[in-house]
């Protein structure tokens, strides 16, 4: 990218991020993540989300496509989230362009054809935390559902399984951008 390119660049990021984006109680998107979007590689994008928690949620990636509904998805990313001046970030990956990276209320999601990863910060433990709802297949072809949560595995139905694929199914596809103009939010 050309310098003055890269200056425009910055100048219309830290634009953004004054205005934000989301509900920050009284804290921009400039003092969260404006260090991180401006210390972006020429070839990584950002995205911010506002997802229902306290602040938004910024989103990196240096691979995107274009799902076919006018998004620039990605199928990995990294995740920032700010709380008291400290961020907490996770590398996440779906398992192909058919399972982009999504948001929901107060979750990001990633998925492949059998199994989903549910996303959420944990205000009080300071992390982000997983679900994980898998279908397994037996040697007979018969499957059952399963759900992963801090470190513990347990039988769910399949209905369970299907309301959280559904969930999935109507998030919003984050979108990603290398300056204002490229980010809808």
């Amino acid at each position: 990218m050309k310098k003055h390119n890269r200056i425009f660049l910055l100048m219309a990021a830290c634009a953004l991020l004054s205005a934000g984006c989301g509900k920050n109680n009284g804290t921009d998107n400039e003092t969260l993540y404006g260090g991180l979007i401006a210390g972006l590689e020429d070839e990584e994008q950002y995205s911010l989300r506002d997802i229902g928690e306290k602040n938004d949620v910024l989103f990196t990636t240096n691979l995107t496509y274009d799902d076919g509904n006018g998004h620039n998805a990605a199928a990995y990313c990294t995740l920032y989230y700010s709380l008291h001046g400290e961020v907490y970030s996770i590398d996440i990956e779906s398992m192909g362009t058919a399972y982009p990276v999504c948001c929901g209320d107060k979750c990001v999601y990633t998925a492949s054809g059998h199994s989903l990863n549910i996303y959420r910060f944990d205000e009080k433990g300071k992390q982000w935390t997983v679900s994980l709802y898998e279908e397994v297949f037996s040697g007979d072809e018969d499957s059952s559902y399963q759900l992963t949560e801090a470190g513990e595995t347990k039988a769910i139905s399949e209905k369970d399984y299907e309301k959280a694929l559904q969930e999935y199914g109507e998030s919003a596809v984050v979108s990603f951008g290398y300056g204002a103009s490229d980010n809808p939010f």
